[in-house]
This record gives C-alpha cells, structure tokens and sequence, in this order.
C-alpha cells in the first residue's frame, strides 16, 4: 500500500482544506504536516508511519491462478494448484465457509458440551460397567435418550440421529468466558469522547465481545477422535500426558510409539477435521449497541439460549441472535488453517492491522489501476497536535467492497444466499437456511497458515469481535499453540491464552509469532515435559472428571 493508495480516504477526514491551494484557513486547524506551512510554500503531509508499518501486512495471500468452481454440487480447485490450503489460503478460506454453510453446521454438528460430557462415563471395556459407559458408534449410550441433554454422560454427535420428523434444536451457548459486565449506556464507539482517538476509548469489538454467546461446532471426523481415543474427560487427557512424559524418556528413544486406543501419547487429530467459533450478539443487545439490521445486508439469525449474569448467578435467556462473527479452523495443513470472517457492518471491522481478502472481495479503498485489491486499509485520522502525527481512527465502518465472479459462482452453484431469509417456526424458533441472503454480508478478515512470513515477521490474525482488546496482537496459530495439559489434564491450562503484555488501554495480549520451546519443555538433561500440545485445541478445557474414577487429581 502507498502514500498515494490511503489519500482519498484521508481526505474524507478533514484535511483537504490543508493540501489545497489557498490555505489561509487551512492554518486556523491544526493538519497533519511535515512542518508548519510558510508563507508562499505548499505544505508537505507528514508520513503516515501506519501505513508504512502496514505494508508489511497488505502482501496477497494467494498465489496467482488460484480458481474453484462447483460441479456436480461440490466445489472442485482447478489445477495447476495441489494444495490449496498453503497455496490459495483465502480462497481456502471462503471454500471452508461455503461448504460449511451449504452441511447447515448448525444443525448436525456436535457443540463442546456434546463433545466433552458434564458427567462423563468411562469407555466400555475393562474399566468400564454395564450401564455405565460409553461405546463410540453406538445409537444408544447412556443418557442418549434425554432428549433435553443426550450428551450428559457420553459424547454425541446430533447429526447422527437426525430424522425428517427431528425437531430444530435450541442451541444453549456455552457460559462466556468473558464476564457479561459491559453496561448498555449508548451506542458503540466513542459516545461522548473527544473527536480524537483516545487511549480510553473502548473498542466496539470489545464491547460485543462482552456480550456475546459463543457457539462452537466440531464436526464428526473430531468428534469421532475425541470420542474413540478416550480423550473426552480428564482422566483420559492425564493418562495421554503421563504416557507421553514416560515414553519420551524411556530407553527405546528416539522412537516414538505408536497412537493406538488406551496408549495415545500424542494428540493428533485426522485431516479432515473442521471447528467453528460462532459469535452470536442478542436481538435485544445489538439495537441497544446501535447495530441495525440493514435490509441489504441482514444478519444471520438463529433461537439459542444464552447465559445472562446478574448477582444471583446465571441465567439462560431464549431468543432471536444475530451472528456477528466467525471463525473457521481446519486440520488441512499440520499446524491448521487459521480464518475469520465478521458481518461487514461490525463496527471498526478492519481497524488496526485492516481486512485482507484475494479471493471473494475487492477492497472499497481507491486504489489505482497498478495496484492490488485485496487490502481494505484501517481508518487514519490527524491527532491535532501542533504537529500533527497520523494515527488510527477507530470504531467507524468500513464498506464491503465488490463480490469476486468466482464467489458468485461459488455461492450461486452451492445454493447459498439464493433465497429467501428463513421464516419462524410454529413455536417462533428460527433456524437459519444456507438461501438465507443474510450468509452474503459476511466478509473475510484474513487467514494465517504460518508462525512468520518468508522474511521472519510474525503474522498476525485477529477478529474485531472474538479478539476485542487484543486485536493488534492476535495470531490464532501461536495462541493455540499454547493449548495445552499437564499432569493434572486441561484444568488448570498447562498454558494461557493471554501473556504478560497488556496494551495501551490495559488489555492482556495474545503471544505472536514462533512458540517458544520452553513453553512445553525445560532444557535439562532428560527433557523435563511441562506442557503437552492438544493439537491446537482449547477445548479441552471443557473436560470433566469421570466421578467413579477419582484419583490425585479428580477427587
């Protein structure tokens, strides 16, 4: 991005008047120049070091050449590329997005209380009794007939007993690991702030953030290995770390032994394994936050129940949610493929580190003919001071841009926004629909595949809403690195999400770039494991003790 590419928007800011010829009153406001204007000289705008920093961040993430098209109802990646994922990772992305949408995730796919039970039984088997664990595969393990909770004593994956005469589940969100405390006391943004950015302004993805209910779905490939490999629990994450620490100092290393059922040393999950992280904002909330649901582009809708905190404790809440953001995570490459996507109405959508996109949109940015489209840049703004320096100016919108040919196609062969929105259900439920147009307001953020670039920069990813306060910092791939266990299993994390940084505003940061060795291990003689990888995870957080096996840890 240059100097040049970032004027016209600046412009829109204010500071014509200080770069037009005629500029007596240009000097009765402080502007963004190089030096206080003499008489009879233009004035020079000062450099805006942003978008210089920025640079580094705009670069394309696909390859040229990268195309898909649908045949046969499924999408098909034309040659000469072989590995999309690496290759063509934005286009990747939107292809995670279709498909997703096209499964209708939200009905079949399994939810983290489904995955890792409240009161987990064991696997059937020696350990286990009649009538009191659980067979993967099976159609009727305990509990599978209640039909408010099927997933209280073994995992269950919804999809698999889905019928014609099966009723749209209300989904209840899992509790917010961000306290519900942000008062509703005006819109969002910098509500009676000075016009100039300031270090206590509150972000609005921040405010979203602690507001929303979070959904995510697993599909059955990690569901299945969750379930099959008896990690679904705590006793069984301890006995994988224990078995991990043990062989790696065991007199037949170098070797490592092999994953089998009730010797699992390592976790790794299958390729076609795929996660989603859904952001859900109330009806209610979003029109006290000032969001609207503009007709052109409407908000995904579902019925869920959503936890509500007061001084009694929780409460669950039923109603209509607007989906503000989400994320895709999909086991393609080893270390994953890390995308994001959010309603391109969320205030401050491409703040700080802006929106890249190769495939599905071009950038609203008024770029020239010899440059690229796929960067939407953040807001600038000057800080008024005598003299004056570029910084970010926040929380405003950012406009969509142009649909690439190859989404439309994408989006019109799969069936998707083709429609119309879903209506309520005789009860009043509403359960979204892959013709829903609602699906095309979304845009894409960005997606990560690697630590670093070529040249040794840490790459970073970060959605408005799911990273709030720490979107300058956020690398999905480095802060799931950290996912991790101990000897005592996921609880407490062997890792935190966040680190000893905070921002500006006092936020914690999220680590960026290479994970640190010594995050996992001690340098001494043998290796001293501290941490186990989950393969990138968190979820695991979400295990329970099985009750009738307690030990030191699971009492």
């Amino acid at each position: 991005m240059t100097q040049a590419s970032i004027i016209p928007k600046v412009f829109t800011w204010g500071v014509l008047a200080a770069v037009a010829p005629g500029l007596a009153a240009a000097q009765e406001a402080p502007v963004c120049l190089a030096q206080p204007t003499q008489p009879g000289q233009p004035p020079v705008l000062a450099p805006n070091r942003i978008a210089l920093a920025l640079f580094l961040a705009s670069k394309p993430q696909d390859m040229p050449g990268c195309t898909m098209e649908v045949r046969d109802g499924r999408i098909q990646i034309a040659p000469p590329t072989s590995n999309a994922a690496m290759s063509c990772p934005d286009m990747f992305s939107w292809k995670l997005f279709a498909e997703s949408v096209k499964a209708e995730f939200w009905k079949g796919w399994a939810t983290d209380p489904q995955t890792w039970p409240v009161d987990p039984y064991p696997l059937c088997g020696p350990a286990g009794t009649a009538g009191a664990c659980c067979t993967p595969g099976a159609a009727n393990n305990p509990g599978y007939d209640d039909a408010s909770n099927p997933a209280v004593h073994c995992p269950y994956f919804p999809g698999d007993h889905l019928t014609a005469q099966t009723a749209p589940r209300v989904l209840t969100a899992s509790p917010l690991s961000k306290a519900h405390l942000t008062p509703f006391t005006g819109p969002l943004g910098r509500s009676g702030m000075p016009g100039v950015a300031t270090a206590t302004a509150i972000e609005p993805g921040r405010k979203i953030r602690q507001s929303m209910a979070e959904l995510v779905f697993r599909n059955k490939p990690m569901l299945d290995f969750v379930f099959g490999k008896d990690i679904y629990h705590q006793q069984g994450l301890q006995r994988v770390f224990k078995q991990n620490h043990d062989y790696q100092n065991a007199s037949t290393a170098p070797y490592r032994r092999k994953n089998a059922p009730n010797v699992l040393t390592e976790i790794e999950f299958p390729a076609d394994t795929l996660m989603i992280k859904s952001d859900w904002l109330a009806e209610e909330r979003a029109r006290e936050m000032g969001l609207r649901d503009d007709p052109a582009n409407p908000y995904v809708k579902i019925t869920i129940e959503s936890p509500v905190y007061d001084n009694n404790g929780v409460i669950l809440e039923k109603g209509v949610h607007w989906l503000v953001a989400i994320h895709f995570s999909s086991k393609d490459i080893p270390n994953w493929v890390w995308t994001t996507f959010e309603h391109v109405h969320n205030p401050g959508r491409c703040d700080y580190t802006g929106c890249n996109d190769s495939y599905g949109y071009a950038t609203p940015d008024q770029v020239s003919a010899d440059q690229e489209t796929n960067y939407t840049s953040p807001h600038f703004q000057c800080d008024n001071l005598l003299l004056g320096s570029w910084i970010y100016d926040l929380a405003k919108p950012y406009p969509g841009g142009t649909r690439s040919q190859g989404l439309a196609q994408v989006f019109s062969g799969l069936g998707i926004g083709n429609g119309s929105a879903p209506p309520p259900g005789p009860d009043g439920t509403i359960v979204p629909s892959p013709a829903d147009p609602a699906w095309l307001s979304y845009r894409l953020k960005g997606s990560q595949t690697e630590f670093v670039d070529a040249t040794g920069q840490p790459t970073r990813l970060g959605n408005s809403v799911t990273e709030g306060g720490f979107v300058n910092t956020s690398s999905c791939m480095t802060c799931h690195s950290r996912a991790s266990i101990s000897a005592k299993g996921s609880i407490p994390p062997a890792l935190s999400v966040f680190i000893s940084e905070t921002s500006e505003t006092g936020y914690l940061q999220s680590a960026r770039g290479a994970p640190g060795p010594d995050w996992f291990r001690a340098s001494n003689q043998p290796p001293a494991l501290a941490a186990l990888q989950t393969d990138f995870v968190w979820g695991f957080l979400n295990a329970n003790c099985i009750a009738s096996q307690p030990n030191e840890y699971c009492k």
